[in-house]
């Protein structure tokens, strides 16, 4: 939600329960004077509602202008965007919160040690670190942790079987004390800690030919319907986890784009926006600026280009369409939102603020 748009609704959230309270007061205290009883049957409850829809009304003009009020303070301080995106991403560093990162490290090391104990002899190599964590675009307020698990092509008897396999000794750990649940392709745990939960999706695979050389592996895709027979897809893990190594601007953006598709309640995947950036940051497209601001803007252009077209193909597989993941309306959605929000920025550099903060 935007700051004007929370700061409209909480006052009319107020205005409402304000008035309607003032209403059902005077009903009380009309029924006193007349010595008859307050009941349910004699509260008129049509004219509260009546009332506190005058009062939402009044409420949100006057939240709309506590707004402007404080928007008007803010334009008279000095205001640089780069400096204001930096430390916005302070906030968002994961080792901001130094206990849990420690507690996530811990975490991590228990999973990957369980792994690769329980299947050494059939694992091509050790369980690896991959997604955001690894390839460092996580934010502090949305992150998981994916865990690679290469298995030797000899093993086990079917890609479904591999995949249960897993699961069954996951569950059979860590069941107990997080949540274990079946994904598309992964096994995922939740790790209740404190007011936080650490997440993690386990994804199992079969190498194909050679994944110390090419790593590639098979995954297996669970069906929607019990019915239906399960599947097998194709990923290139090198390519995915090469995807942002030395691109530290790149990074930066990935990460303010994911608070960016956060705070505005779109859903889109984290691959998206990391293959988006990568190219819009090339030298075949933007460039790197030496501003971040100038760089977010001109990512945040091309994404909303590219969410409109057919296709986004997977580096990690050249015959999937990222965008078959996405609903059609909704990267309508989005793109469009995207737009209108680099043409204000352009005209008022202040207007960033609206679009990071609630």
């Amino acid at each position: 939600m935007r700051r004007r748009d929370k700061y409209i609704l909480v006052g009319g959230a107020i205005g409402f329960g304000f008035i309607a309270l003032i209403d059902i007061l005077r009903q009380w205290f009309k029924h006193s004077q007349e010595g008859k009883p307050f009941t349910w049957e004699s509260y008129n409850g049509i004219q509260t509602l009546k009332k506190g829809v005058l009062g939402f009304a009044i409420g949100a003009g006057a939240g709309y202008l506590t707004y402007e009020r404080r928007v008007s303070e803010e334009s008279k301080t000095p205001f640089s965007s780069d400096g204001y995106l930096r430390r916005h991403l302070t906030k968002e560093s994961l080792k901001a919160k130094p206990d849990l990162f420690q507690k996530v490290m811990q975490r991590r090391e228990r999973v990957k040690q369980l792994i690769e104990d329980k299947f050494r002899k059939k694992l091509v190599a050790s369980p690896e670190d991959a997604g955001s964590f690894y390839k460092r675009t996580a934010i502090a307020s949305n992150f998981d942790l994916d865990i690679i698990v290469p298995f030797k092509r000899t093993s086990f008897g079917s890609l479904e079987n591999m995949f249960e396999n897993v699961h069954r000794v996951i569950d059979k750990s860590f069941g107990q004390e997080a949540t274990v649940t079946k994904q598309t392709k992964a096994i995922s745990i939740a790790f209740d800690e404190d007011t936080e939960q650490i997440y993690f999706d386990i994804v199992p695979g079969r190498e194909i030919d050679n994944y110390e050389k090419d790593g590639v592996l098979n995954l297996y895709v669970r069906p929607e319907w019990v019915w239906q027979r399960g599947s097998s897809f194709k990923t290139n893990v090198n390519s995915q986890l090469k995807l942002t190594r030395n691109k530290p601007q790149a990074r930066t953006v990935i990460k303010l784009l994911k608070c960016y598709r956060d705070k505005n309640g779109f859903d889109l995947p984290g691959v998206v926006l990391e293959q988006c950036v990568v190219e819009a940051l090339s030298n075949k497209h933007h460039g790197v600026h030496p501003s971040t601001t100038e760089n977010l803007l001109n990512c945040m252009e091309y994404l909303s280009r590219k969410l409109v077209k057919e296709t986004i193909i997977d580096y990690s597989n050249t015959s999937n369409n990222l965008n078959d993941r996405i609903p059609k309306s909704d990267r309508e959605a989005f793109a469009e939102q995207l737009a209108i929000d680099v043409e204000r920025i352009e005209e008022n550099p202040r207007y960033i603020r609206e679009i990071f903060e609630a």
